[in-house]
């Protein structure tokens, strides 16, 4: 059986905080992988619209208007038009424990509404058994869920049909609870809305874009796996970087790097607090857990230690982009710019919050980074060809210079600071092109896009020749339409699309530099390339307007909540640039 594959700027997320599922415009349900981010996936059809399972809904003449989220929260409406009547879907997933699951509820639907259920275990590899309970539950037996709806189930070549007639409304779950009824259902979504409530207090903006922002904190918090604390930097596995290329990943884990800039994004906006404590608490977890002196490029979300073995499934793929894969092969590598950018993160949170925790974990990391920072990495962009990074040894002299002044011990405070010196004076010896620039690494005569974070780190100021040099080359080799593109030793990044991340690094650096009308036309760019619901995808194809890469990227939501703020202070005379406090 086969369903109509989405298109990736059309994905709207409902989330538990434990997993989520993806839907599109039409209300198809066509990724989602239950309990966790990075279980095996149930409903895959986003990767393959033939083999993969997936939930339609369909009437006659249904027609999509619009939709929109309760508030902050996870809960989404969708809007149809079925003649001269209307349907409205309510989407959510219940925060609470003993139901987790998918809940949809239907008004009074003005003709039949047909729902299918195609529940396919191992990415769509596998069809499923089902044990009939009643005629409207029944058992998946290898999930081990359970399938409950408001009208009579029937179950056709595997697949779950129930129909809701015309002038009713109706609703079904699908999820671990093994009964569940209309009442509950409506109980669950009251607590869940309280639920959400709760978590916008943690962190919220007001200024310029506000409802830009806004969006991009909910899909944060979305993306956070609760048990844990962690960020993960996508929820999908193998949404391609480039059509039918090669550049297929699985982001489906928690970067050190990627939760890093997104803690420093959020703590300069109005936060609580946990979030912060709760970012330390996964990297001091994690390296506990795994008996590390140091922190792995990435984990899952429970802290453990990813394996760099790749499972290639066979699905045709995103508009028949292969290969489509389970795991990800930079879960080995030395990237040393994550240590660096962890110990930028502490440092803004340890001067906001007043409050230096997990000490011990934090001067493992500068001591490591210490005794390795003399080694080749595999940078920014996990390339294979091992190379001395110049962003991996900004960031790491960043962050041993950020983090000395909470050291106690004098003698220790001082050998980081040495260590810092040694790294920037490697960098002016060896990591600059013949125009000044800031190289890709050392000994190369390119430039890379990660060089805009120097400024509001605080590595180099905006107006340093060095600086100027290298935001001149930017301008002119990696800029089209005021986006932008990184720079890759291993693949032509010219094939891909702009890099949005990026491009709001760039947005913050005008925002420092100065210059507020490029900083905001920067800014009104990327955003053409969000979709209604305010979701960014890694890339933007500037040749036919669509988005590419995995879905939605934590890494560009931070990214553009730090820009927007860079421009909201730039406005205000104020500058985002991160000092180190006063010894």
């Amino acid at each position: 059986m086969k369903t109509e594959q989405a298109m990736i700027e059309d994905l709207a997320i409902i989330s538990d905080r434990r997993s989520c599922a993806l839907l599109d415009k039409a209300a198809t349900i066509n990724w989602y992988c239950p309990e966790r981010f990075d279980t095996e996936a149930i409903f895959s059809s986003l990767l393959d619209d033939e083999r993969g399972g997936y939930w339609s809904v369909s009437a006659k003449d249904k027609v999509f208007l619009t939709r929109q989220f309760d508030g902050r929260s996870s809960v989404l409406f969708t809007s149809f038009s079925i003649g001269k009547s209307g349907l409205t879907i309510t989407d959510f997933m219940p925060l609470e424990e003993n139901f987790r699951g998918i809940c949809r509820l239907f008004t009074n639907a003005p003709s039949t509404i047909e729902n299918k259920v195609s529940i396919r275990s191992d990415y769509g590899l596998i069809a499923e058994d089902y044990t009939i309970i009643s005629t409207k539950s029944l058992k998946i037996e290898k999930s081990g869920l359970y399938f409950h709806g408001s009208h009579p189930l029937t179950i056709d070549k595997g697949i779950i049909h129930f129909e809701i007639p015309a002038g009713e409304s109706g609703w079904a779950y699908l999820g671990k609870a093994n009964q569940i009824s209309k009442d509950e259902l409506r109980k669950l979504l009251r607590t869940t809305l309280q639920k959400w409530k709760e978590l916008e207090k943690l962190v919220d903006y007001h200024g310029p874009y506000e409802n830009q922002v806004r969006y991009s904190l909910r899909a944060l918090q979305q993306m956070v796996y609760e048990p844990t604390g962690g960020i993960i930097a996508a929820a999908t596995t193998s949404l391609p970087e480039v059509i039918c290329g090669e550049r297929n990943y699985d982001y489906r884990y928690v970067w050190m790097r990627d939760a890093a800039l997104i803690t420093s994004s959020l703590t300069q906006i109005i936060t609580t607090g946990e979030l912060e404590e709760k970012f330390i608490a996964f990297v001091s977890g994690a390296m506990e857990k795994n008996g590390e002196d140091h922190i792995s490029c990435f984990y899952a979300v429970d802290q453990t230690k990813v394996s760099p073995e790749i499972r290639e499934i066979p699905l045709n793929g995103y508009l028949q982009s292969r290969p489509v894969q389970i795991g990800n092969s930079a879960a080995d590598q030395f990237q040393l710019d994550a240590e660096g950018n962890i110990l930028i993160a502490c440092s803004i949170i340890y001067q906001k919050t007043g409050k230096v925790i997990y000490w011990n974990t934090v001067e493992k990391i500068a001591d490591y980074i210490c005794k390795n920072w003399e080694r080749k990495d595999n940078g920014i962009w996990e390339e294979e060809q091992l190379q001395h990074y110049t962003s991996s040894k900004a960031f790491a002299a960043r962050g041993l210079e950020l983090i000395a002044p909470y050291q106690k011990d004098q003698a220790v405070a001082d050998r980081w600071l040495k260590n810092a010196a040694m790294i920037r004076e490697f960098i002016s010896k060896n990591c600059l092109t013949t125009s000044g620039a800031f190289a890709v690494h050392a000994g190369s005569e390119n430039v890379d896009l990660s060089a805009a974070l120097y400024v509001p780190f605080g590595v180099y100021d905006a107006h340093d020749d060095n600086m100027l040099a290298t935001i001149q080359q930017l301008e002119k080799n990696y800029c089209e339409e005021h986006l932008y593109r990184r720079h890759l030793l291993e693949f032509d990044s010219a094939k891909e699309g702009a890099f949005l991340a990026g491009s709001c690094w760039m947005a913050h650096y005008y925002a420092i530099a100065g210059d507020l009308q490029l900083c905001k036309k920067i800014l009104d760019k990327v955003l053409d390339y969000s979709n209604d619901l305010g979701y960014f995808s890694e890339e933007a194809d500037l040749m036919t307007g669509h988005s590419l890469g995995n879905f939605p990227q934590t890494f560009v939501h931070s990214s553009f909540i730090c820009a927007v703020n860079g421009y909201k202070q730039a406005l205000k005379g104020n500058t985002t640039i991160i000092k180190p406090i006063k010894q």
